[in-house]
């Protein structure tokens, strides 16, 4: 026989009631007790009706996910599916679904946006990505709509988590220069993206720092998405200049320049960010640490949707730690 709320209720000690609502994860109810029901629940295995819940109580269990706008990225780069992974293992420690939004053009993703939003087909979004002057970011900003930023918010009213890109970068580039090294190059993904701006940022702090000049010459972003291709082609240009080292902010940028370099036995250390251990043979990188970017995503979303259950809005920024991992 199917397991029943009383059921539930019974081998935790509580009330049905107090089941119900930490099937609602209401702030209301403690940790511990949130445990307590979710271990009886996993013993007796039982499933809520998530369907006709929504239909009582306005809310879906389902948080909407917000791809950038050429979603070919996010099938490429490994950031996103640890991040992905994250959000995915805290969504169902509290029997959330996930909805993936993306879209060929700006008025493909907004039309998909706006159906979760007006629609209310989603209890909250999370956007994977940061640019400025989103209008997805507008649309959920001015109806009061849960979201959260996997990246930096140029607003400081937008909740947000992310690593802090420029002292990673700072730190990044400061690792070469510790070696002696004074010619340094930068490459870089899609110049809009706000974290491609940050990385950009920490590289120059880092030569100031250290009394090197900037040279333009030695900076490169690799328009579009399809960076391995576009690295390379970069790479054949800055190769034309004396360089020490290289640092990358991408490991599909990284792969893309090693690439180029082994194919002409050309033998410069690379440093670049990910979000696992690097399969290509480079210098080192940062580990930007996605799985708990994408679990701290969904918790603090899950926070801000609980805030809007009880009219409170409270802007949360939490920043995830790097390190950086010596790899020769």
């Amino acid at each position: 026989m199917r397991a029943t709320i009383k059921d539930v209720a019974k081998l935790a000690g509580v009330a049905p009631s107090t089941v119900t609502r930490v099937i609602q994860n209401s702030s209301s109810i403690s940790q511990k007790t949130k445990d307590k029901v979710r271990q009886a629940m996993e013993e007796l295995k039982y499933h809520p009706n998530l369907n006709a819940r929504s239909l009582v109580s306005s809310y879906t269990q389902v948080i909407g996910l917000v791809l950038p706008e050429d979603s070919d990225i996010f099938y490429q780069n490994p950031f996103f599916p640890q991040a992905l992974r994250g959000i995915s293992q805290a969504a169902a420690d509290h029997n959330y679904a996930i909805q993936i939004s993306t879209g060929k053009d700006e008025q493909q993703r907004m039309e998909a946006i706006s159906q979760m939003v007006y629609g209310k087909r989603v209890d909250g979004l999370i956007f994977l990505y940061s640019m400025p002057n989103d209008p997805l970011v507008a649309l959920a900003t001015e109806r009061n709509f849960p979201f959260i930023i996997l990246g930096k918010a140029t607003s400081p009213f937008i909740s947000l988590v992310d690593n802090d890109n420029i002292q990673a970068a700072y730190e990044a580039t400061t690792y070469f220069i510790d070696k002696g090294y004074k010619h340094i190059a930068f490459m870089a993904g899609n110049k809009e993206l706000v974290v491609s701006q940050d990385r950009y940022e920490g590289y120059k702090e880092a030569l100031r720092a250290h009394q090197l000049p900037l040279d333009e010459g030695m900076v490169k972003f690799s328009p579009g998405f399809l960076l391995k291709d576009s690295s390379y082609k970069v790479m054949k240009k800055l190769t034309k200049q004396p360089i020490d080292a290289i640092v990358t902010t991408d490991a599909m940028v990284a792969e893309g320049a090693l690439s180029y370099l082994n194919e002409h036995q050309l033998t410069i250390p690379i440093i670049t960010f990910d979000s696992v251990r690097p399969k290509i043979n480079i210098e080192a990188y940062v580990d930007i640490n996605a799985l708990e970017l994408g679990r701290e995503s969904f918790n603090t979303l899950l926070q801000i949707i609980n805030d809007s259950k009880d009219d409170r809005q409270i802007c949360y920024r939490h920043v995830i730690p790097h390190t950086i991992t010596k790899l020769q």
